[in-house]
């Protein structure tokens, strides 16, 4: 594990010296942002699947005392780095990593850097060829949060990074793409289901380019093959997407529905089994307003709710405290925050949320209302 890290942060490194050790003629930038903050919650909140405040997402299922009781954090684990690696018009590589692990709650030394994006971009006329990991093809429009990771993740967001091959082209104001990649992720050590079912996951998004802005739809779509019982079952997701700027004001807003849709890499809430199949639906809508160019407003609020919800399993956590089931039937999330920019690149954010989480338990269901408060600063360089 060590020896990883190591390796991890020698990479980091040499990404970071890039502009001086380039070679075959590549230009390169160097960009990101560091962020240090501390965070409040009147009770706990889960960040995904751990109880922690490094990213949240929802307030989890009380079933021990401890989850009733407030806390603080400070974090610095959403910072980010990235290089761009570009030769010519037509050629481009893109690294990008941050040093996040859901599963430290507020570590220091302890941060580890998390690969977010190793691609290659290729142009040919108005087509463009990105292989690698990068954002999903599909459902690709972000919000506007002061939890960079979190986002409104399981809380109407769902598209993420993705190891796949997008193919995207560009006719006047119509945007089309397709992509063929990994239905999926699998951090541990063996294959399982997920490559030897050998299915790929299929994407498609048209968009239209708006005046400062764009509306389109986007879907993906796979079959999941499991071991256990020889069974295949559907996974798929439609995605609207809309975003716009009318002078200091501008929108991001998504909604979805999907079945299984968590299965493939999407953060969403419905995770399907060799026996059920989740299905689900949600959507956000964030905006900032720049109420002067030092003063900045935002906010917005998400929410994603199981379709099928008697269907879906109870919360369960391990002995290791990681949750293993989120057992989520409806999570809403609601956000209002305030940018102060010292500087051009300096700013300094506070933010005000409200998790309103419905869990499923064996035998009945759980309603958690958590109140979370997060100030902090940013350097963006």
């Amino acid at each position: 594990m060590k020896a990883n890290k190591k390796t991890l942060a020698l990479g980091l490194l040499s990404c970071f010296s890039a502009e001086a050790t380039t070679l075959n003629g590549y230009e390169t930038s160097f960009y990101g942002f560091i962020k240090a903050s501390s965070m409040y919650s009147s009770e706990a909140l889960a960040t995904y699947n751990n109880i922690n405040l490094s990213a949240p997402t929802h307030a989890p299922a009380q079933t021990r005392a401890q989850e009733k009781v407030s806390r603080m954090s400070f974090q610095t684990q959403q910072s980010r780095a990235g290089v761009t690696m570009k030769k010519g018009e037509d050629l481009l590589a893109r690294l990008e990593f941050d040093f996040i692990d859901f599963a430290k709650s507020s570590p220091t030394t302890q941060m580890v850097p998390r690969v977010r994006i190793a691609s290659i971009t290729y142009k040919q006329g108005n087509t463009k060829y990105i292989i690698g990991q990068d954002w999903d093809l599909f459902s690709p429009v972000t919000s506007f949060t002061f939890d960079f990771v979190g986002l409104y993740f399981l809380a109407g967001n769902s598209g993420f990074q993705r190891q796949q091959a997008q193919v995207i082209h560009t006719a006047g104001n119509w945007e089309w793409g397709a992509a063929l990649g990994m239905a999926g992720n699998n951090p541990g050590t063996i294959d399982n289901d997920l490559e030897t079912g050998k299915g790929p996951s299929y994407s498609g998004r048209v968009s239209y380019a708006l005046n400062n802005g764009r509306i389109g739809l986007s879907g993906i779509y796979s079959q999941l093959k499991y071991t256990s019982n020889l069974t295949r079952h559907e996974a798929y997701g439609l995605n609207f997407f809309f975003e716009k700027t009318w002078g200091g004001t501008t929108v991001k807003s998504e909604a979805y529905y999907g079945k299984n849709l968590a299965n493939l890499g999407a953060l969403t809430i419905g995770k399907g089994t060799d026996s059920i199949d989740a299905r689900e639906f949600g959507g956000t809508f964030t905006l900032q307003h720049k109420l002067s160019e030092k003063n900045i407003i935002f906010g917005g609020a998400g929410v994603a709710k199981a379709d099928n919800k008697t269907e879906y399993a109870p919360f369960a956590i391990n002995a290791t405290n990681t949750i293993t089931a989120p057992g989520i039937q409806r999570n809403f999330v609601s956000r209002v925050g305030f940018e102060r920019k010292i500087s051009e690149d300096f700013s300094w954010v506070s933010e005000v949320s409200r998790y309103e989480t419905n869990s499923k338990l064996t035998g009945r269901y759980q309603l958690n209302t958590v109140s979370g408060f997060e100030s902090g600063f940013i350097l963006k360089f």
